[in-house]
């Protein structure tokens, strides 16, 4: 018997119908899987973003108490490598105010495997000082940027992030080679650039205080210095028969290169001497503390002040370099003749104030010590009469300098010399640093100040 054709329409609808419901059917299976993706790469982030922060706080509590610049760096390198997963990293410390200086410091590998030390190519390294921003390279021979580099063999792949202070680029941290050979993502990408950001400033306050520690440190050997040099000079005036012996040192620095001693030979022979380092600082009172072992040590048995020069020219022009030199002036006073045979190597010509007729100079050649080997130095004598003061002093005396720029000079120091003549020699030599100083407008002055001043009695 034939369907008739209510038959047909009844089975149409139907297959119609279960058509609709298994088309419905996909696009809500489409709509979940879609759903379920959307679930999971949210998911996905959130676990990142989880691990990110993670990594940070850790990074965080890691770095954020200590000051050690070589502990944090490693710390650094450490946490980035676990984190976005790479075999070796380091961090190269970069000075912009300073051409061409730049210094990997700190290098961290995968303890359990072993590695062929990688460094940041000097072309990449230019980059990053020019860029200041992430660097990424998954394929170092094919990348356009750097065609010309020569990589080493060992590098598959890097990243890189500026470490940042304000504008001014500080270092350079960078990881090579991601795990079982993969290519560094955006997201590692975005996470080595945000522990940069995050190190950047516990690098710099670390540095600050590595700094500042080696200013105290150096501070303190400097004050230790000083109280060492201070020592080496007379530390008071010494009982010379019939006469009034004394000497003041003012240094430029905590430490100075000028020098004054006087000591006896025996009961009747003195010893004085003046010198001027060149420079300043501890360079030169090193210097300065040498020759004053050097002669200390000879003039007993070279009792000749030519020939102390001559031996102490010989000994500090081999022993220094060739711009240091030191002018010097020494002289043996006899108390039984009144005598005082001098040499001078170089130095500012003394004064001899006489009481009743002005004043003469000690004039004599001779090179600084230290300019020329094989260097012969004359040697002079004079009487000092009744009521003469020698005055022996260094240029820092009279190459003090006021707001204008002028010099207190020879002049003004001699016009002193004949006011101050009949004072007492201390009192002479106080009132001469107080003039000097004065016209420095009281102001630290540029150059070491040293006088002594030998008085024989009226």
């Amino acid at each position: 018997m034939s369907p008739s054709i209510g038959n047909i329409s009844w089975e149409l609808d139907v297959k119609e119908s279960s058509m609709m419901s298994d088309i419905s059917q996909r696009d809500k299976v489409e709509e979940l899987k879609k759903e379920i993706k959307q679930l999971t790469d949210k998911n996905d982030r959130l676990r990142r973003a989880v691990d990110e922060l993670s990594t940070l706080n850790e990074l965080a509590l890691d770095i954020g108490g200590s000051v050690d610049s070589n502990e944090i760096m490693r710390t650094i390198i450490g946490r980035s490598i676990r984190s976005i997963g790479a075999e070796q990293g380091d961090i190269t410390l970069v000075d912009e105010d300073r051409q061409d200086t730049a210094k990997t410091l700190v290098r961290s590998m995968v303890s359990s495997k072993s590695h062929s030390a990688v460094h940041l190519n000097r072309n990449l390294l230019g980059w990053m000082q020019i860029n200041k921003k992430p660097l990424t390279v998954n394929d170092p021979k094919e990348d356009s940027r750097f065609q010309n580099v020569e990589w080493e063999e060992s590098i598959h792949s890097l990243l890189s992030a500026p470490l940042m202070i304000r504008s001014k680029l500080i270092g350079i941290l960078t990881i090579y080679n991601k795990s079982e050979g993969e290519a560094f993502t955006d997201q590692d990408r975005r996470l080595l650039s945000i522990i940069a950001t995050q190190s950047a400033q516990v690098l710099e306050n670390a540095r600050l205080h590595e700094e500042e520690e080696a200013l105290k440190k150096m501070r303190h050997e400097v004050e230790l210095a000083a109280k060492i040099q201070q020592k080496l000079l007379p530390d008071e005036e010494p009982q010379v028969e019939g006469y009034e012996l004394c000497g003041r040192n003012i240094t430029a620095r905590s430490v100075g290169g000028d020098y004054y001693d006087f000591f006896p030979l025996d009961d009747q022979k003195w010893v004085i001497c003046l010198g001027d380092v060149s420079g300043k600082g501890m360079p030169a009172s090193l210097l300065m503390s040498n020759l004053q072992a050097m002669l200390r040590g000879q003039v007993l048995y070279q009792p000749s002040p030519a020939d102390l020069l001559k031996n102490a020219n010989r000994q500090f022009f081999q022993s220094t370099d060739a711009e240091k030199f030191v002018t010097f002036f020494l002289g043996i006073l006899d108390t039984s003749s009144h005598t005082f045979r001098y040499s001078s190597g170089g130095h500012e010509y003394p004064f001899v104030l006489h009481p009743d007729d002005g004043f003469s100079r000690l004039k004599s050649g001779g090179l600084p010590l230290g300019v020329m080997d094989n260097q012969e130095y004359e040697e002079y004598t004079v009487t000092l009469n009744h009521g003469e003061k020698l005055v022996i002093f260094s240029d820092g005396i009279i190459d003090s300098r006021n707001e204008q720029d002028d010099r207190f000079g020879e002049e003004k120091l001699q016009r002193l010399l004949m006011n101050e003549k009949d004072k007492s020699g201390n009192e002479l030599m106080n009132n001469i640093f107080d003039a000097s100083l004065e016209h420095n407008a009281n102001q630290e002055p540029f150059d070491d100040m040293t006088m002594v001043v030998l008085s024989r009695n009226p």
